[in-house]
C-alpha cells in the first residue's frame, strides 16, 4: 500500500505545488492572494490544462468556506472571478456542449428565482449569487466532459481524491498540534473551522468515493481505497457531527437493500412523520451507551437550536408565501432580529437557517421550492438504475440538507459534490480513462511525471 501511495502522490505533485503556493499567498494582503490564486488557474487554462484548473478551483471552494484568513484570503475572493473567467474560456474555445448537463432540470427554478429577485427584492448580491448558481450547474459537467473525453478521467479522479485526502490529513495533524484553532470545543473543525462543515464534506466525499469506484474500478486497490475512506470517516467522528453519521448510515443501509427512489421517498416520509418518536428512541440508546456527552444529548431534542431558527424562518415565509423574498434574502440580518422578542431562545448566527428547503422557500417561495425538488426528483428517477449508490447518495444528501443550507449556495465545498455525482452516474463517455503514462502532460510550472509504473 505504501508503494501505491507513493505512486499516487507523485501523480498529484503538480497540484500539491499549486495548493502550497495558494496557501502561502493567504499570508499576503488580500489583493495579492487574489492575483496569485486567479493567476494559477488562468495559467493552467492558457496551457489547456483543464484538469489542473478544475481541481485547483475545487480546492479554492474548500478554502473559501474557512473562517481562517490564511485559507479564506486565497479562496473567498477568487472563486467568483475564477468561475466567470473559466466559463469565458470554455465559451471562447467553443466548448459549450450541454451533453450531461442537468441545467435543464433546474431551469424552471432559476427562472422563478429571477422573477422573485426582480419583482420582490432586487439586490446586486442576490443577482450575483443567482448567476453563479446557474453558471456552476452548466460549468462543472462541461469541464468534466472535456476531461473524460480526452481520456484523462482516471488521472483527474486520482488527483482530486488524493489532494483532498492530503488536505484532510493535514487538518487532522494540525488539530492535534493546535487544538485551540483546529479543534475548538473538543470537536475537529479542520480547514473549515466548522465541525459541521467537516462532517458534511466528509460524508459527501465518502459517498462519492463509492460511486467513483463503481464507475472506475481500477482507480485504487481495495486496501488503499478503504484507507482513504477511513480517513474521512475518522474526520466525521472527530467532528462529532451527528447528522453526517446518520447520513452515512442512510447511504449504506439504502445501498445494502438496493432501495430505489419511490420506496426511499416513502421511508423518508415515515421518518419525517415519526421524528419525535425517533428522537426519543435515540435519546434512550444514547443514555444506555453512556454517550450523552460525546453526542451532546442536551441539544438533541431541539436540534442544537435549529428548531428556533426554523420557527422564525417559517414566520417570515408567511409574509411572501408563493414567490419568496428574493435570492440571498436569508442573509438579511434585519428579518430574524425581529423574532428575538418572540423567540428568545433564537441564538444562531444571522444568515444561516440550517435548512436548505426552508431557505429555498424563504428566498424563492413555494413555486421555487417545488421547481427545485421536481428538477432533482426528475433527474434521480431518470438515472436511478445506473448505479446502486446513486439513490442512497441522493437521499443521504437530502437528509443532510434538512439540517444545513448548503444546497441554496453554489460556490461552497458541498453542493458541487452533488453535481459531480450527477455527472458520474450518467457518464458513458467512450474513453473515460486511459493509461496515465500514455500521454504525459507537459507543464512548465512544475515538472510533470514523464513515465510511471503501471497504474494500480
Amino acid at each position: 500500500m505504501l508503494k501505491e501511495f507513493k505512486y499516487n502522490f507523485s501523480l498529484t505533485k503538480p497540484i500539491v505545488y499549486r495548493v502550497i503556493l495558494i496557501i502561502l499567498s493567504g499570508l499576503l494582503p488580500n489583493p495579492t492572494a487574489l492575483l496569485i490564486s486567479t493567476g494559477i488557474i488562468l495559467y493552467d487554462l492558457q496551457k489547456n490544462n483543464i484538469r489542473n484548473a478544475l481541481i485547483v478551483f475545487l480546492v479554492l471552494l474548500l478554502f473559501s468556506d474557512s473562517q481562517s484568513p490564511i485559507f479564506s484570503n486565497s479562496g473567498k475572493n477568487a472563486k467568483d472571478i475564477v468561475l466567470v473567467l473559466a466559463s469565458l474560456f470554455l465559451i471562447i474555445k467553443g466548448k459549450i456542449s450541454l451533453e450531461y448537463s442537468y441545467l435543464k432540470y433546474f431551469l424552471a427554478y432559476l427562472i422563478i428565482a429571477l422573477i422573485g429577485l426582480i419583482f420582490v427584492n432586487f439586490n446586486i448580491i442576490g443577482l450575483q449569487k443567482w448567476f453563479s448558481y446557474g453558471l456552476i450547474i452548466w460549468f462543472l459537467p462541461v469541464m468534466l466532459l472535456l476531461i473524460f473525453e480526452r481520456g484523462e478521467g482516471l488521472f483527474f479522479l486520482k488527483q482530486m481524491i488524493i489532494i483532498f485526502t492530503l488536505l484532510y490529513l493535514m487538518s487532522i495533524f494540525l488539530s492535534r498540534v493546535s487544538p485551540a484553532v483546529f479543534a475548538q470545543f473538543g470537536r475537529f473543525n479542520g480547514i473549515h473551522r466548522n465541525p459541521n462543515g467537516v462532517g458534511i464534506f466528509s460524508a459527501l466525499f465518502v459517498m462519492n468515493l463509492f460511486l467513483v469506484r463503481e464507475k472506475v474500478e481500477m482507480i485504487f486497490s481495495k486496501k488503499f481505497f478503504y484507507a482513504i475512506v477511513s480517513i474521512f470517516v475518522f474526520a466525521i467522528i472527530l467532528s462529532g457531527s451527528r447528522n453526517s453519521i446518520l447520513a452515512l448510515g442512510i447511504f449504506f443501509v439504502f445501498s445494502l437493500f438496493r432501495i430505489k427512489f419511490f420506496l426511499g421517498l416513502i421511508l423518508v416520509i415515515f421518518i419525517a412523520l415519526g421524528y419525535n418518536y425517533i428522537v426519543i428512541a435515540i435519546e434512550q440508546v444514547v443514555l444506555a451507551a453512556n454517550l450523552e456527552k460525546e453526542l451532546r444529548l442536551n441539544t438533541l431534542s431541539y436540534a442544537s437550536g435549529r428548531i428556533y431558527i426554523w420557527q422564525a424562518c417559517w414566520m417570515e415565509i408567511q409574509n411572501n408565501y408563493w414567490l419568496g423574498h428574493g435570492f440571498s434574502y436569508e442573509e438579511y440580518s434585519k428579518w430574524d432580529k425581529a423574532y428575538h422578542k418572540i423567540l428568545p431562545m433564537l441564538k444562531h448566527n444571522y444568515g444561516n437557517i440550517h435548512n436548505s428547503y426552508l431557505t429555498i422557500w424563504l428566498n424563492t417561495g413555494l413555486f421555487g421550492l417545488l421547481a427545485f425538488m421536481i428538477g432533482l426528483i426528475t433527474y434521480v428517477i431518470k438515472n436511478q438504475f445506473k448505479s446502486k449508490w446513486f439513490v442512497p447518495l441522493v437521499f443521504a444528501t437530502i437528509f443532510l440538507a434538512f439540517f444545513e443550507s448548503f444546497l441554496v449556495a453554489s460556490l461552497n465545498p458541498y453542493t458541487w459534490q452533488l453535481w459531480f455525482a450527477f455527472f458520474m452516474v450518467a457518464m458513458s463517455v467512450k474513453k473515460p480513462v486511459s493509461r496515465i503514462d500514455e500521454n504525459p502532460e507537459e507543464d512548465t510550472m512544475t515538472e510533470e511525471i514523464a513515465s510511471m509504473d503501471k497504474p494500480y
